[in-house]
């Protein structure tokens, strides 16, 4: 009896501080789903899911004037009445109380083998969208590619220097503490290049990263995706287009939907075909018009540099009509599965 009841407190111990967290869970969804509600009434539910099991952390730390005292990490389900659900990761930020006070999305794409390869010296530079994109053979391979971590997210958001130290605010969150951890550290570089060195001036940034461990940590960046100074950031809107391309020389913008691709050069009318889905060819994704039209996107996942603005992108994009060709760069809706 003497080990039998010793026993018996530890398994009671360890299912109630389950059930406290399956009940913190349980707040914090419904909190979140009616600070959603709020914004986009469309929004349905959201619903914490099991595996991988919610983390606990506690720090001190404050957010605005609000103090925050640990933050609840959890994967869930955002579901809506009138579109596809979205399968995401979600932040809880806790007061003393364990009362949720903030509650964000780090929005979470397909799993990638690997991150997009980076272009270094002669091996594989970035592409200006003035000059049209290389034809086969006319580059040099690709460095091989490493392996994103376990757990790693995509995220967007702002980054700045403060004081000699990166910051990050998420779109609709709240800042937190970043890391470089990018090859070559990228990240600073770029943020040094676009905002000319200006201590505190934002960049609008795309990136894979991971959440770093230790009180007050904040998120690893281990994959640049999309950076730029003169751009909508967050207030971007894709709704239903999956891609949004532009180039310059002349000045031209692309857009595609499920259904349809639209294009607008200057002096010219808008120009919309069908499509019959993406079609991949090795590491191109293509979009050719169904209407007998000479019409052909395609779309490659490399380093894309705009050589007017100097924002990066992770595609690169040349389109063909009717005996022209134009090349640019692309950027990918943020909601849908990675190509």
């Amino acid at each position: 009896m003497r080990l039998v009841l010793p026993i018996a407190l530890l398994m009671l111990a360890a299912t109630g501080a389950a059930s406290a967290q399956s009940l913190l869970v349980q707040q914090c969804a419904a909190f979140g789903e009616a600070q959603y509600r709020k914004v986009d009434p469309s929004i349905e539910r959201i619903a914490a899911i099991d595996f991988p099991a919610p983390v606990l952390e506690r720090f001190t730390a404050s957010a605005g004037s609000q103090a925050v005292a640990g933050a609840l990490t959890l994967r869930g389900r955002l579901s809506y009445r009138n579109r596809p659900g979205l399968e995401t990761q979600f932040v809880c930020l806790l007061d003393a109380a364990e009362r949720p006070v903030f509650f964000y999305a780090l929005p979470v794409m397909a799993t990638r083998n690997a991150p997009t390869p980076f272009g270094r010296g002669t091996a594989s530079p970035p592409v200006p969208t003035m000059a049209l994109a290389p034809q086969a053979g006319s580059r040099a391979p690709d460095p091989p590619r490493a392996t994103l971590p376990a757990g790693a997210i995509r995220l967007r958001g702002l980054v700045r220097d403060v004081g000699g130290r990166l910051q990050f605010s998420p779109c609709d969150g709240v800042p937190l503490a970043l890391e470089d951890r990018t090859p070559g550290q990228e990240l600073g570089r770029t943020l040094r290049e676009l905002t000319a060195g200006q201590e505190g001036r934002p960049m609008f940034i795309e990136f894979y990263g991971a959440r770093e461990s230790g009180p007050g940590a904040g998120i690893g960046v281990v994959e640049v995706r999309r950076a730029a100074v003169e751009t909508a950031g967050c207030r971007e809107r894709f709704d239903q287009r999956e891609w949004v391309a532009t180039g310059n020389e002349p000045s031209w913008r692309l857009e595609v939907s499920g259904k349809d691709i639209l294009m607008t050069v200057p002096g010219g009318s808008p120009l919309r075909v069908s499509h019959a889905g993406p079609q991949r060819h090795g590491a191109t994704v293509a979009y050719a018009a169904v209407d007998g039209l000479e019409f052909l996107v395609m779309i490659d996942e490399r380093r894309c540099v705009d050589s007017l603005s100097g924002s990066l992108f992770a595609y690169a994009v040349e389109v063909r009509s009717e005996g022209r060709s134009f090349a640019g760069c692309a950027a990918h809706n943020p909601t849908m599965p990675a190509p």
